[in-house]
C-alpha cells in the first residue's frame, strides 16, 4: 500500500500571526489525510506554533532558511523527509524565497506558494525577485478573489494563479464568569468596540483613535478594546494620553480569550489600510458581531455593506466615526447584521472548504508531476 503524500507547510516570517494560523488550520483538516511537517523559525513569533503543531502531532523543525549553508541543510532535510508537497507561506511579497529554492534543490515533486497579502512590491529588484520566484513555483495561490487580481494585474502569468479564499475552525466560547466589564470596572452599560491586530501601520489604529473625539461624542458610553502587541505601542499610548482618553481606550496586550471578548464587543472594527483576507473578520462574523471595517482587499470581500456591517474609506477617521455611531445607535439592525455575518461565514468562509479547495490544488499539481514522472520513466 503506498504512503500518504507528505506535505511541509513552511513560513519564513519572524512574525507569522495569521500565516501560522492558516497554516495551523490547514494542518487540522489534513491530519489524517496527509502526513505533515511544520517549519518556521524559531523565537516569540514561531515558538507558540511550533509547540502547537507539535501537540497535533506533526513532525516539527525550528530553522532559519537565509542563508546558502541553511537553504542547503533544509534541502537535505527535505529529501530526509520524503516531502512530496511543498507549501510555502508568505506574509508578504518578498518572503519566503529560499525555502522555495530549498524545494526545488530537493526536487520536491509540488512546490506550491501562498500569499497572504495583495500584490505590494514597488521595489524594482524585489519585482524581478519576485517574478523569479513565481517561475519557480507550480502554483501561486492568493487568500481572496480581490488580491488575486492584483496579482494578475502585476503582469503574473494567469496558468500559475490560483484564488483559495481564507476560512477559520470555530473557536469554543469557554463557560466562564470572565467580564471583561467588571475586570476594567466600566459601568455594565458600557457600549464595548473591539479591535484586533498587531500595532503596525497597516492596522490603522491611529486612524480608529482619531476617529474617538466624534464617537465619544455621540456615544459617550463607548470604549476601544485593543487587542495585540507590536513596535507603534509606545506612541499609540503616547496619541491616546495626549488626547485625555487613557480612560477610553484600553490595551489589552495578547489575550488567547478572543472568543470571549467577541462574545461581549457590542461591535468589532477593523480599520486596516490593506488585508488579504483577515482571520479575525472571519472571528468576528462566526461569533455573530457586526462589523465596521474599511473598504481594502480582503475585507470588502467579507463584509456585506448594510447586510453585515459598514464599510468606510481607509484613512478616514470622520467616515469610521460615523459608521461606528450607526451601528451602536441601532442595537436591533446591530443584532441583524451580526446573525447575517454568521450565516455568510458559515456558507462561505469555513476550514472545510479552505482546506477542500486547497487539496485539490495539491492531487491536481500531485497528478501532473507523477504524470511527468512516469512518461520520463517509460
Amino acid at each position: 500500500m503506498s504512503r500518504s503524500p507528505h506535505v511541509c507547510l513552511f513560513t519564513d516570517s519572524l512574525e507569522p500571526s495569521g500565516v501560522g494560523e492558516h497554516m495551523l488550520t490547514l494542518a487540522a483538516e489534513f491530519c489524517g489525510r496527509y502526513r505533515l511537517s511544520f517549519v518556521c523559525p524559531p523565537g516569540r513569533g514561531g515558538d507558540p506554533l511550533l509547540s502547537r503543531a507539535a501537540a497535533m502531532g506533526m513532525n516539527v523543525l525550528p530553522a532559519a532558511v537565509n542563508r546558502p549553508e541553511l537553504r542547503k541543510n533544509f534541502a537535505r532535510w527535505l529529501c530526509y523527509q520524503g516531502v512530496t508537497i511543498f507549501h510555502g507561506h508568505a506574509g508578504i511579497g518578498w518572503e519566503g524565497h529560499d525555502g522555495i529554492y530549498a524545494a526545488r534543490q530537493a526536487e520536491i515533486p509540488v512546490v506550491l506558494r501562498t500569499e497572504h497579502l495583495p500584490y505590494l512590491i514597488t521595489d524594482p529588484g524585489q519585482r524581478r525577485d519576485h517574478v523569479d520566484i513565481v517561475a519557480t513555483v507550480d502554483c501561486l495561490i492568493a487568500v481572496s478573489h480581490a488580491a488575486y487580481q492584483t496579482f494578475y494585474e502585476a503582469g503574473l502569468p494567469l496558468e500559475k494563479l490560483r484564488a483559495v479564499q481564507n476560512g477559520i475552525r470555530l473557536r469554543p466560547v469557554e463557560k466562564t464568569r470572565m467580564s471583561i466589564r467588571r475586570d476594567l470596572e466600566l459601568p455594565p452599560r458600557s457600549q464595548l468596540i473591539l479591535t484586533i491586530g498587531r500595532y503596525v501601520e497597516q492596522k490603522g489604529h491611529t486612524y480608529l483613535l482619531q476617529s474617538l473625539p466624534a464617537l465619544r461624542e455621540a456615544v459617550p458610553d463607548a470604549h476601544l478594546l485593543w487587542v495585540g502587541s507590536g513596535p507603534l505601542e509606545a506612541a499609540l499610548r503616547q496619541q491616546v494620553e495626549e488626547l485625555g482618553a487613557t480612560d477610553r481606550v484600553h490595551f489589552l496586550g495578547k489575550r488567547s480569550d478572543i472568543p470571549e471578548l467577541l462574545s461581549q464587543a457590542d461591535l468589532f472594527v477593523l480599520p486596516s489600510l490593506f488585508e488579504g483576507l483577515p482571520l479575525i473578520l472571519l472571528e468576528a462574523m462566526a461569533a455573530a458581531r457586526p462589523v465596521v471595517a474599511t473598504r481594502v482587499v480582503g475585507s470588502e470581500e467579507v463584509v456585506i455593506e448594510g447586510e453585515t456591517g459598514r464599510l468606510v474609506p481607509a484613512r478616514d477617521p470622520a467616515a469610521l466615526a460615523q459608521a461606528m455611531i450607526e451601528v451602536l445607535a441601532d442595537p436591533d439592525r446591530a443584532q441583524r447584521w451580526g446573525k447575517a455575518g454568521q450565516l455568510l461565514f458559515e456558507r462561505q468562509f469555513t476550514a472545510q472548504r479552505m482546506a477542500r479547495e486547497t487539496a485539490d490544488i495539491y492531487e491536481r499539481y500531485l497528478g501532473r508531476a507523477l504524470g511527468k514522472r512516469n512518461e520520463t520513466d517509460a
